[in-house]
């Protein structure tokens, strides 16, 4: 007899409440003074992605802060954590820039998996630009974006992909930038990520970051640059229009960002022509 569909809502209801109490009693993150890996000591939590959390540590043996990532203990049902933690750690070993966060240990404790890798000091773009209305011209904008990409075709040029180029994942320290948070990234070739995943039930937008392709991350950087100009905007309390109509950019500009959107064909295919295209955008907008 086919179960009605009431008790289903009812079930899988339950079910919900159940697997989200159980995570959240399981990734409960750990406070400060506890001492990871016999040499990490935890200052505080920075957060919690989908697959691990983040600490500031203090590393007893150098004195110096780093970050340290556990894999969140409800992904470990099933091992589903430990390919993302392996894949993630190994993209970091192979990158190795002054911008980019550099491995320094793997290690498990008490059946947990961790990572600890360099701190990146400075600020963290979304704070500056909320907390202390940091504004960028068109020039401006444009000059970040194209200091931005320098990190970014390293990255290119090792056949990995970051997926993930937005503000919270960008670090100003001392007028220079810091790309950080590979855990999204994904070499060439390779499928979008450990789990089987189908792209299709994505909407168009995730497809486009989420693709294992040059393009999502300059599609995600069109998003970063269009933030960016927005910072300058003033809303006259109209009824909101397009980025183009509301936003008022030299040609140039318009036309890169909506081949960077993938508006507008053709599309760029490598860092080095939407270096290009950026250099010419600048000039225009002096």
């Amino acid at each position: 007899m086919a179960i009605p569909t009431s008790s289903k809502r009812i079930w899988y209801s339950i079910r919900y409440w159940i697997d989200l109490i159980y995570t959240q009693l399981l990734d409960r993150p750990y406070r400060a003074g506890k001492v990871l890996g016999k040499r990490y000591v935890v200052e505080r939590c920075l957060g919690m992605g989908s697959y691990g959390i983040s600490y500031l540590c203090r590393d007893q043996q150098t004195g110096q802060p780093c970050v340290v990532k556990q894999v969140r203990p409800s992904k470990r049902r099933g091992q589903k954590g430990f390919p993302i933690f392996e894949y993630e750690t190994s993209i970091l070993q192979q990158l190795q820039h002054p911008a980019i966060p550099r491995l320094y240990q793997k290690f498990s404790q008490r059946g947990h998996w961790f990572f600890a890798m360099e701190y990146m000091q400075g600020t963290n773009l979304e704070d500056a630009l909320f907390e202390t209305d940091l504004r960028y011209s068109e020039r401006q904008a444009l000059q970040l974006i194209r200091d931005l990409l320098e990190i970014v075709a390293y990255v290119h040029d090792q056949r990995v992909v970051h997926r993930d180029v937005r503000i919270p994942n960008v670090i100003l320290q001392d007028g220079q930038l810091k790309l950080i948070d590979f855990g999204l990234a994904r070499r060439l070739g390779d499928r979008p990520t450990q789990v089987a995943e189908d792209l299709r039930d994505y909407v168009v937008e995730k497809q486009i970051k989420r693709e294992v392709e040059f393009r999502s991350d300059f599609y995600s950087m069109g998003h970063f640059l269009l933030f960016l100009l927005y910072t300058t905007f003033e809303s006259s309390g109209e009824e909101e229009r397009s980025w183009e109509e509301e936003l008022n950019l030299h040609p140039a500009t318009k036309t890169l960002l909506k081949r960077m959107l993938q508006l507008q064909s053709p599309h760029f295919a490598n860092a080095a022509e939407l270096a290009t295209a950026l250099d010419e955008a600048i000039r225009a907008a002096e």
